[in-house]
């Protein structure tokens, strides 16, 4: 009996070691944080792209430095990583540097995925597992589909429960099997349906109309490159915008839905302009990360959000300051 009390109690004690190594941290759930427009009626977001993080480099503090600056300076409700995060091992050591900022910072913070982040020994979807157990992280693997990182984060309103605005993440993957066809991949079918069924989803409960929401992603669309070549843009292009060779119909899709205001990626790091195809902003970050290549300063492209509008306005942050700042508007379809 004793034996067996004893064999118990240290059954017990290794349980309970296990759990406070992190063995079993996957399962524990971290506070719920809801995402909210402030009593001002606006919310902030910060997008951070092409980190190229590399915690063996004596640039990363660099990077760290600029994700700060722009966390100090700008007071975001949001911080969303488009891209090209980690792309050095030990990735997971990278991961859990950059997430240690957003916790310092008590920021909620986003991740989408670049052609980059599954190549230093991890996978794209032990990102996601990874990132799901840590403080402050607010996205997730998504359901099953294309890719790892397909979700959408609803904004709440300043006053009730209904969700004032969304914010759509999605997975542009990779590279395909056969490079013949693209040399790099491109959002799949399973997304864009993805996209028109969630879309469709939030109008119902919006009384039949869209809300007003924005996507993130990494590798551009084809649109960017063919509003680009019309000109009439803000910012920098410096660059030739790099896509996949094919179209899957998401951009189409969004304009069906009349929902997305603007779309955000990364991917080029010589561009950060802005400009509109079929009343859609098409947007690029700025590039943040000392470790990349590019001309540009180091910093984040600003989105600050209007509740019950169509509407944002943007801007570049550096540590030089701000510029390239812009007004998005387009006449409102949301009931009062």
């Amino acid at each position: 009996m004793n034996k067996q009390f004893n064999m118990c109690k240290i059954l017990a004690a290794a349980f309970i070691l296990v759990i406070l190594s992190g063995s079993f941290q996957s399962l524990m759930a971290q506070p719920k944080i809801q995402l909210e427009f402030r009593k001002d009626k606006t919310f902030k977001i910060a997008q951070f792209t092409d980190l190229h993080f590399n915690i063996g480099s004596v640039k990363s503090a660099l990077t760290i430095e600029t994700i700060k600056n722009v966390l100090e300076t700008e007071k975001p409700d949001l911080a969303i990583l488009t891209g090209d995060v980690v792309t050095a091992p030990p990735a997971k050591e990278g991961w859990l540097a950059l997430a240690n900022v957003f916790e310092n910072a008590k920021t909620p913070w986003a991740v989408t995925l670049g052609n980059h982040d599954g190549e230093p020994g991890i996978t794209r979807d032990q990102v996601f597992e990874l990132l799901v157990t840590l403080p402050y992280f607010v996205g997730s693997k998504g359901p099953e589909l294309s890719g790892s990182g397909n979700y959408a984060l609803p904004i709440k309103a300043s006053e009730g429960k209904s969700t004032a605005s969304v914010i759509y993440c999605i997975d542009s993957n990779d590279y395909p099997k056969d490079r013949k066809i693209s040399n790099y991949d491109w959002i799949r079918f399973d997304q864009v349906a993805w996209y028109r069924n969630t879309s469709d989803q939030f109008k119902a409960s919006n009384n039949g109309l869209p809300v007003p929401s924005l996507a993130f992603f990494h590798i551009p669309l084809i649109e960017y490159k063919e509003m680009a070549a019309k000109g009439n843009l803000v910012g920098e292009n410096k660059e030739a915008v790099s896509t996949s060779d094919l179209n899957s119909g998401l951009f189409a899709s969004m304009v069906e839905k009349m929902d997305i205001m603007g779309v955000f990626v990364g991917h080029s790091h010589n561009d950060n302009f802005i400009g509109i195809e079929h009343n859609i902003a098409l947007a690029f970050g700025e590039v943040t990360g000392a470790d990349g290549y590019g001309q540009l300063e180091r910093g984040s492209r600003i989105i600050e959000l209007h509740e019950g509008q169509f509407s944002f306005d943007t801007w570049i942050r550096t540590k030089s300051g701000t510029q390239f700042k812009y007004n998005y508007s387009k006449p409102s379809i949301i009931a009062k």
